[in-house]
């Protein structure tokens, strides 16, 4: 009996991660193009809106939480091992209960949206926590921690996530959103000079102290 209880079980779990995230009726959005590979852990997919080709690679985990949404915008990717975490549990349990059994209660979590806007690339092994934004165009390195929200079109990586540099100049981000984005949607060139002097140019010798 134990037997067929584990071979059961094991029936669940490979489907859960490799046939149900496939199912693109499951997600509270997936437009098209969009290119899932197993074997994905999705908590929650009415939660997940997944706009026109986009991608996840395998061995990735969407932690999504009822009270928190996963947005990823069009044409971002993220290679394998992406995981997106949007709630956490309480950090100050009741006096006298045990923190494992004040966690099983979900309605206590505290939830919010991480959100990937447009041509974003994402590589290996990243995390995304509560209520980060990544913007535009960024770039998020291998084995990086986001714990705070990502610039548009800059360049972060490490534990937590820093910025270390653009991935154009300002006046060749204006050129490349006049080609791709209409025109009520482009960045205008203030934000984008006043996030370049702050997170970049600013911070020269903090950057390249940190990525010695």
């Amino acid at each position: 009996m134990r037997k067929i209880k584990f071979f059961v079980r094991g029936l669940i779990s490979l489907y859960d991660l490799y046939i149900r995230p496939l199912d693109k009726t499951i997600y509270g959005f997936c437009g098209k193009g969009v290119i899932l590979q197993p074997p994905l852990r999705v908590c929650n997919p009415k939660n997940v809106f997944l706009e026109d080709d986009v991608n996840i690679f395998g061995n990735s985990n969407l932690i999504v939480s009822v009270s928190g949404k996963f947005i990823m915008k069009k044409k971002s990717g993220a290679a394998q091992g992406l995981t997106v975490v949007t709630a956490n549990h309480p950090t100050n349990p009741d006096i006298g209960k045990w923190h494992k059994e004040v966690y099983k209660d979900t309605s206590t979590d505290v939830g919010s949206h991480v959100i990937i806007e447009e041509d974003v690339w994402i590589a290996s092994n990243v995390t995304l926590l509560p209520n980060v934004v990544v913007g535009r165009g960024a770039i998020v390195g291998a084995g990086s921690v986001c714990r705070k929200s990502v610039p548009p079109y800059s360049i972060v990586m490490g534990n937590p996530a820093k910025v270390v540099g653009f991935k154009y100049t300002v006046d060749e981000i204006l050129e490349h959103e006049a080609e791709l984005y209409p025109i009520q949607e482009r960045l205008s060139r203030q934000v984008l000079e006043k996030n370049y002097n702050k997170y970049y140019s600013n911070r020269i010798k903090e950057i390249a102290h940190f990525v010695k």
